[in-house]
């Protein structure tokens, strides 16, 4: 895969390159090319190199959840009873329909999967549960652990 050998071939430049924009996407070019210290066009090719091999995802906003209505957020962890394939592409397809749901995660060891919902109050996570999560005959077990205060939040995926 060709981004597979551009990731093991990315040099410092690239990976300042990466870093620079995980914390701030809206710097300019020109800010960006003085910072790793190349020209703004060569600066500009790297970076379209990086978006077109699938380093560069995307861009996006931080948004506030408190300020968007959502401040109450919890990680919902769950063990199911799978009887079928069917059942887990089911249960991954809600999810990822769910406005309420931050992230989902499969993974392996004592749960199936790790949810972090974020909503208005309490009320709105009763609703979720009863209307969304309950629908499926299959949870074996469900746990809900209250977020007091989210530490980090969007830090950069990789220790670049």
């Amino acid at each position: 895969m060709a981004s597979d050998r551009w990731n093991a071939s990315m040099n410092e430049t690239d990976k300042k390159i990466a870093r620079i924009l995980s914390k701030d996407a809206r710097i300019t070019n020109a800010k960006l090319a003085k910072a790793i210290e190349l020209s703004p066009s060569a600066t500009l090719e790297r970076v379209r190199h990086l978006e077109r091999d699938g380093i560069i995802e995307g861009y996006t906003a931080k948004i506030n959840p408190e300020k968007m209505g959502r401040g109450f957020e919890v990680i919902m962890t769950f063990i199911l009873k799978i009887e079928s394939r069917d059942d887990v592409d089911s249960f991954i397809a809600a999810m990822q329909k769910a406005d309420e749901v931050v992230t989902c995660a499969q993974v392996l060891g004592r749960y199936e999967f790790i949810i972090h919902i974020a909503v208005k109050n309490i009320d709105a996570l009763n609703d979720f549960i009863n209307n969304k999560i309950r629908a499926f005959p299959y949870i074996e077990r469900m746990e809900t652990l209250t977020v007091l205060k989210m530490v980090k939040r969007n830090a950069p995926i990789c220790p670049l």
